[in-house]
């Protein structure tokens, strides 16, 4: 296992495409289980008690924020025994995905997360009075916000609130849209902000802030909460039940490599999580060494409460326009996003599905559309995808035939998915695989 482990992260550091396919497919089958969680919890007991036959075993990573290497060094003396095997170094060669802060560290148990499935008493516990409270977030463009609003208004079944909240004060425009939508409006203001606080902060000081002051009001009534960024609407029915599917939490894993913790912006919390809410935290984090961003510290609040169960939204990627998925609605900002984002980079629009057979959430991620920092001057781009989806079935005064809905919903969950529950990456994308 221990063995299994160091090449998994060794391919994935190299950057060798068959590496990383192997290895990832071996890390896929152990995602599922909780041998990952038993094995780095039997290392650290020994680390700790130091009276097994290992006396001493540690296990130090060395991360830089570029091309760096990786230092794998052990160093274990065998009881009973006149063999000492000292320290050995391999180093290799790699991209890093994250930032670091400090020295070498040993390995954290928090990169070895796996998904909890619920107890056996909550599996299939039906709720007829399941309901679901929306939080969406956004800064001040009110097109977007409009189509959003739209979407969830059209396509939540169990839908009995949304909160919209604004990083700064809100915009007249984003009132009217609220209110058109029924929405409440609450705005985190500038001064409210810790000083020196960075984009990623900020973004999670009002995900905070909306958690702390508005979240108890719907779970301790039994109502779910879905946390959404402003550029991430449905495409698809939905509801609490299916999304959660028995679970505590869901969410979408943050996609840098290796993480195991929560994306801010896609993050489902049921009723259950009322007793411990006060103690969920999205903000940016440092563990051993290495930066977490936006949603970090979710994996303490997982690590934590070990009884929450929890499971990340299958993930995929739209490559090409297609007039027959969803009727072509997002099929304008696909082209958008190929001839704005570096192909290697952001291979097309995210799609986020659900993971299981009881439901159809399908969910548009219109990457980098709430904020000016990656590109200036969308508004283009938010008044044209505004615009395609009201002329499709979606739109006001037409009718769509659920049916045709589902026959996309099928689509989507054929396809390749992304680590780490599939092999999509913009690797594999750019080598035309």
């Amino acid at each position: 296992m221990f063995l299994i482990l160091i090449f998994y992260y060794a391919s994935l550091q190299t950057n060798h495409y068959g590496l990383k396919t192997t290895f990832t497919k071996v890390y896929q089958s152990l995602n599922k289980t909780r041998l990952l969680q038993i094995f780095i919890s039997a290392v650290f007991t020994a680390m700790t008690n130091g009276t097994s036959t290992i006396m001493n075993n540690s296990i130090n990573f060395t991360f830089t924020t570029m091309i760096r290497p990786i230092n794998f060094n052990t160093s274990t003396t065998i009881q009973q025994s006149s063999i000492t095997t000292t320290t050995t170094t391999t180093t290799l060669s790699t991209i890093s995905t994250t930032t670091t802060t400090g020295l070498p560290t040993t390995l954290d148990p928090a990169f070895l997360l796996v998904e909890r499935p619920p107890l056996p008493s909550h599996i299939n516990k039906q709720n007829l009075n399941s309901s679901l409270a929306v939080f969406i977030f956004h800064t001040s463009h009110h097109v977007l916000a409009d189509l959003q609003l739209y979407l969830i208004q059209k396509l939540t079944t169990d839908l009995v609130a949304i909160n919209l909240f604004t990083d700064g004060k809100a915009p007249e425009d984003m009132h009217k849209v609220a209110k058109t939508h029924k929405a409440e409006v609450f705005s985190f203001l500038p001064e409210q902000h810790s000083a020196k606080a960075g984009p990623s902060d900020k973004n999670a000081e009002v995900v905070n802030w909306a958690v702390s002051t508005r979240a108890k009001r719907y779970l301790s009534n039994g109502t779910a909460i879905l946390l959404l960024d402003g550029d991430v609407f449905p495409l698809s029915p939905f509801d609490s039940q299916t999304l959660l599917n028995s679970r505590d939490l869901m969410c979408r894993k943050h996609p840098a490599l290796f993480s195991r913790f929560c994306w801010i912006g896609f993050i489902c919390l049921g009723p259950q999580l009322f007793s411990t809410i006060d103690e969920f935290d999205v903000s940016p984090t440092g563990r051993q060494g290495i930066g977490f961003d936006s949603g970090g510290k979710t994996i303490d609040y997982l690590l934590k409460y070990e009884n929450i169960s929890f499971s990340w939204m299958k993930e995929t990627i739209l490559l090409n326009t297609d007039k027959d998925l969803f009727w072509g609605a997002v099929d304008e900002d696909i082209r958008w996003i190929g001839s704005h984002f570096n192909r290697c980079d952001k291979c097309g629009p995210e799609i986020f599905f659900s993971p299981f057979n009881s439901s159809n959430a399908v969910f548009y991620h219109m990457i980098s559309a709430t904020s000016e920092w990656r590109f200036g001057h969308q508004s283009s781009r938010r008044k044209s995808i505004n615009e395609a989806v009201m002329r499709s079935p979606y739109g006001p005064n037409k009718t769509f035939v659920t049916v045709d809905i589902m026959v996309s919903v099928k689509k989507i969950q054929k396809m390749a998915t992304i680590p780490f529950n599939g092999d999509l990456s913009c690797v594999k994308v750019c080598r035309g695989k």
